[in-house]
């Protein structure tokens, strides 16, 4: 295990939200996986083998390969971290080591050696060209007088350790940035480097106690739940303020509008009433008695053998006539139909009430006539 550390320095400030701890506090391994296994429980079987402490002991994450075959494990000793640091995580987006902009590689890397070179601090990442993670993450404290020796001693270590080539190390610099995580991931960055972590994979690469991110993550689960609950039942409420602002308008709107006809009311009803007695007017004026004019019609086709009794209109239709007749030839009553029938003023005949009386044939008679009888242009 590394040794105590020295007070967390400028590269593990935090960013955006999200804690950058510097490399030097991290031990770092690529163990094998079992593809289709639970990765927590083997990595945390690795760690007791690995080292003295368990994982309960330790701060400590993993980036597995894309074909779930490998993992890159990293852990510290807790007592590394002071409680001020510690409670300053609780917050935070994640807590990652600040090598793991490089942890992101989409395929294999070539065989070489990457050299990441901070004012207070050297890493170097040896590639196998076997993985797209490193087979190795070694990180030292370094002064302006310490730097080239530590340099030096960091290669020559990695050489030694991992099979990486002989070519001349690649020279990283600038300081490791965090983006704004977004729901695709967090953006990580440095110097010309950047890469995005997706949020499974940021989760497992975050080196917080597990129990207590597994409550972080609940309660943002909670309360983005409780926000959105919120913010539906603002969007509700809004709603129905609007519906019943509509509705108050629409009230006001109508109101006028009742106002208006109430306004107009006495004047509609004169016209009404002078229109229903203009029609009525018209109508007597185009359906007047005219006794005469249809008692002439009907004695105009009368057989010689029948004789009228009683004659009146109809109360209910004044183009309507009652006669009463009698006869004593029994043919009389269906000829006079026919006959009255065929007169073009008549509408329509109905016979009724045929009967035998002292000997003669007594029947009523109703004449519809046309509208007209008697006008000047109309039926006869």
């Amino acid at each position: 295990m590394p040794a105590a550390p020295s007070p967390v320095t400028a590269n593990s400030a935090r960013s955006n939200g999200t804690a950058l701890l510097p490399a030097t506090r991290f031990f770092v391994r690529r163990i094998p996986l079992v593809a289709g296994q639970d990765p927590v429980a083997q990595v945390e079987l690795a760690l007791e083998s690995i080292g003295p402490f368990t994982p309960g002991q330790l701060y400590y994450g993993f980036c597995p390969s894309q074909d779930g075959t490998q993992a890159l494990v990293f852990a510290s000793y807790r007592r590394n971290f002071s409680a001020a640091e510690t409670a300053s995580w609780a917050e935070a987006q994640a807590v990652l080591p600040d090598f793991a902009v490089w942890l992101g590689q989409g395929s294999k890397t070539p065989s070489g050696v990457w050299l990441h070179e901070h004012p207070e601090s050297l890493t170097i990442l040896a590639w196998d060209g076997k993985s797209e993670l490193p087979a190795g993450v070694l990180a030292r404290e370094t002064t302006a007088e310490s730097r080239d020796k530590v340099r030096s001693d960091l290669i020559g270590e990695v050489r030694r350790r991992f099979d990486t080539g002989l070519s001349e190390p690649k020279t990283l610099s600038g300081d490791t940035v965090a983006g704004v995580p977004a729901k695709e991931g967090l953006p990580l960055t440095a110097g010309e480097r950047s890469t995005l972590l997706a949020p499974a994979q940021l989760r497992a690469i975050d080196v917080r106690d597990k129990v207590e991110l597994a409550g972080q993550l609940t309660r943002q689960k909670r309360d983005r739940l409780i926000w959105l609950a919120f913010a539906s039942a603002v969007a509700g409420l809004a709603a129905c303020v609007a519906v019943e602002i509509g509705l108050q308008v629409s009230n006001l709107l109508a109101g006028r509008k009742r106002g208006a006809l109430d306004a107009n009311a006495p004047a509609v009803r004169q016209i009404e009433q002078a229109n229903q007695l203009a029609i009525r007017m018209d109508n007597l004026a185009g359906q007047s008695l005219r006794p005469f004019e249809m008692l002439s019609v009907l004695n105009s086709v009368r057989p010689a053998t029948l004789e009228f009794s009683r004659v009146q209109t109809a109360s209910n239709n004044p183009r309507q006539m009652e006669i009463e007749a009698q006869t004593s030839n029994p043919a009389d009553p269906p000829e006079y139909q026919r006959l009255l029938a065929g007169n073009p003023g008549i509408e329509k005949v109905e016979l009724r009430d045929l009967r035998l009386t002292g000997g003669k044939t007594a029947f009523l008679i109703v004449a519809t006539f046309k509208p007209g009888i008697g006008n000047p242009g109309g039926a006869r």
